[in-house]
């Protein structure tokens, strides 16, 4: 299945437009793909993360519901 797919180095360049990988991971957190970095810094991504980058949302982002505000009275 294409979506489990690991999106390859130069598909990255490809998608992202640049060859490092900070600035890959700098592209990547500008669209909100989830990816995880190896330990050579390179950003590791699959077709699903890409395709469907806000079904990933974590962290303080206003998209994100306050769930937290329901316990206020």
């Amino acid at each position: 299945m294409v979506e489990k797919e690991i999106i390859s180095d130069e598909e990255l360049i490809e998608l992202t437009g640049y060859s490092t990988p900070a600035k890959q991971c700098e592209s990547l957190d500008r669209h909100r793909i989830f990816y995880v970095r190896r330990q050579d810094g390179r950003p590791r991504t699959t077709w699903y993360h890409f395709n469907h980058p806000m079904l990933n949302l974590v962290g303080n982002d206003d998209s994100v519901p306050n769930f937290a505000a329901l316990d206020k009275h």
